[in-house]
């Protein structure tokens, strides 16, 4: 009974975000606004392009997260093809709260968007720049018994987004989901193929430095574009190798395998006067951006694992 609920948890966080929107592809974005109950179209919209840091407003709300069951190792991870990305599902109780949140948020989901080559990937954009790829992990409010039920309320998601670029390492915390890429290809009648994953911890797949950040509300980035979602993107980058990314370049979109699953990102969207708040004073920090921090991380953390 116990394995058939996780199960069904599984399933809803594959399904819960896109229900209502089965048909829709990254090649036509301008049709996503016309599809029923879209709100792709809106004033909120994500991603957007972060602007200078200069030009973002500190705010001393935005206090450190606290992860809870994030150092938990995750047993049960299944990694989807969703036809439209590689999203991978748990039933750990982890969650996130502090922040500036206002709630216990719970993870339900992780996932990528990527592109076709390192100059481009990422849905939001740093002073104009893009990265290979993106991560989002997906939480929802505690208040609500679901991600389904949580999914269209205004407090009711809260997506933690990081950038992701080339590494001069394989990211050994990626390994179990990118490893399990070959059981995901699109198959005859399906391409939604589900496969189990090594066990893994959530906090390894975070960088090390989370206490930088900006934040801002916005929407979903794929159809139907609620805008039900308070965002927080990390200043410190997530790192993988170019083997790992082309493995992530290497699945399909569609069944018959004629459609290779890159450039599964939404561009920029215009702020329309809503602000950008950013977690440390620039004016006190005069540090650069932390580039390395998190690749010294990884190396060490990725040695760490291979003598224990």
């Amino acid at each position: 009974m116990k394995y058939l609920l996780a199960v069904f948890v599984i399933l809803e966080s594959f399904l819960s975000i896109e229900a209502a929107a089965d048909k829709w592809n990254y090649t036509d974005q301008a049709s996503w606004s016309k599809m029923t109950g879209s709100q792709c179209s809106g004033t909120s919209q994500s991603p957007i392009n972060l602007p200078p840091m200069v030009e973002m407003e500190y705010s001393k709300n935005l206090k450190p997260f606290q992860f809870s069951g994030y150092e938990v190792v995750v047993t049960d991870p299944v990694v989807h093809n969703n036809g439209h990305t590689i999203q991978v599902g748990f039933t750990n109780d982890a969650s996130i709260s502090g922040g500036d949140l206002g709630q216990t948020f719970k993870a339900a989901q992780f996932h990528f968007h990527w592109g076709s080559d390192n100059t481009k990937g990422s849905e939001h954009t740093y002073n104009g720049k893009s990265y290979p790829a993106e991560l989002h992990i997906v939480h929802y409010n505690t208040k609500y018994p679901s991600l389904t039920e949580a999914v269209d309320k205004v407090d009711g998601l809260a997506v933690l987004g990081f950038f992701i670029e080339v590494g001069p390492i394989h990211n050994c915390n990626f390994g179990p989901v990118v490893d399990a890429l070959t059981n995901v290809q699109p198959g005859v009648s399906q391409y939604s193929i589900n496969t189990t994953a090594n066990p893994f911890k959530l906090r390894h797949v975070l960088p090390m430095q989370l206490t930088d950040y900006y934040r801002y509300m916005g929407s979903l980035t794929t159809p139907t574009c609620l805008e039900t979602v308070k965002w927080t993107v990390f200043r410190d980058l997530l790192y993988m190798s170019e083997e790992q990314l082309q493995k992530l370049r290497s699945v399909y979109f569609d069944s018959s395998k004629t459609m290779q699953m890159v450039d599964n990102w939404r561009p920029p969207q215009p702020l329309n006067g809503r602000k950008v708040y950013i977690s440390f004073d620039v004016k006190a920090n005069s540090s650069p951006t932390p580039v390395f921090s998190s690749a010294l991380f990884l190396v060490l953390l990725c040695l760490h694992r291979v003598f224990i």
